[in-house]
């Protein structure tokens, strides 16, 4: 699940009456990327623009409800899509979301943080995660439906999260995620499971994922993340992955390696990649070796509002 910074807000309120809000907030890049394993022209232009709509309010009690509907546009898209939505209840530590809802596994934290380049990539990455904020519309499953509960207290967050690809169909495919996350001083961990059961497709898969970081100093750290799914068509599949990153300046760099089973033909991947902060944007690029032995890179621009 990716941060967003608000950048537009309408605040409505009056004595007496319970305060409703309007935001709006995205994000943009835009750059190069080369990747070997392409059939057809090798480097190609990358863009992607997203808004993000959200409106809440918040009840005399102290609860606030809200919702969100997310607006984007690709390169390999010539047509902007809008997202379905879901719609929230917060109140302190609890939220609930129902709906285009997010996902257990997808939302606890370290899981993503091999990622380099201007659009986050990584053959490092998280394998089997299906449940998440979808971002374009439930073509051929409108009723896709999900529940997406979440409580933090100080440094300890818990998730939990049930999908149902159609909602209106008897034994249709289901995504049920548990997870959490923890922070103790310069050391993070979290873990997660999550289920896949295609009761209408090949097979029901099983995801499991553990990581753990240790941040050395205020602009350094190095993690650790092992990713393990069975009952996945063809063959089930193992990934550790090991990353790190360091600030001095205005320069982030960032590396990776991973080692896995049944991803490829090989059994080694590995990346590094540096971001520069332009104050404002953030000029980022990396290159990677994957599973294939197929060698990826890009350089861009990135930036949020």
């Amino acid at each position: 699940m990716k941060k967003i910074l608000l950048s537009t807000t309408l605040l409505v309120a009056t004595a007496g009456v319970a305060a409703a809000e309007v935001t709006l907030s995205g994000s943009g890049r835009f750059g190069l990327n080369y990747d070997e394993s392409r059939t057809g022209q090798e480097t190609q232009l990358s863009y992607r623009f997203r808004t993000e709509f959200n409106g809440s309010k918040e009840t005399d009690s102290g609860v606030t409800f809200g919702g969100r509907v997310r607006l984007q546009n690709t390169q390999s898209g010539g047509q902007s899509t809008l997202s379905a939505a879901y719609v929230y209840a917060k109140y302190e530590g609890l939220e609930v979301q129902v709906g285009n809802a997010n996902g257990a596994l997808d939302s606890v934290a370290l899981i993503y943080n091999s990622e380099i380049g201007f659009t986050g990539f990584s053959a490092g990455d998280p394998i089997g995660v299906n449940a998440s904020f979808s971002s374009g519309p439930y073509t051929g499953t409108p009723n896709r439906v999900g529940i997406f509960v979440t409580y933090g207290i100080a440094d300890l967050n818990v998730f939990a999260s049930y999908h149902t690809l159609d909602q209106t169909v008897t034994n249709a495919d289901e995504i049920f995620s548990v997870a959490a996350d923890y922070k103790f001083g310069a050391i993070t961990v979290s873990g997660g499971y999550e289920s896949y059961s295609a009761t209408l497709a090949a097979n029901d898969t099983d995801t499991f994922a553990i990581a753990a970081q240790y941040g050395f100093s205020d602009v350094g750290n190095v993690g650790l993340l092992y990713f393990d799914v069975s009952g996945a068509t063809g063959a089930d599949a193992n990934k550790v992955t090991l990353y790190g990153n360091y600030t001095f300046d205005a320069v982030t760099v960032r590396a990776f390696v991973s080692s896995g089973d049944n991803l490829g033909t090989e059994d080694v991947a590995y990346g590094i990649g540096a971001d520069y902060d332009l104050g404002g944007a953030t000029l980022a690029g990396g290159v990677q070796v994957d599973f294939d032995d197929n060698t990826y890179a890009e350089l861009g621009v990135k930036f949020s509002f």
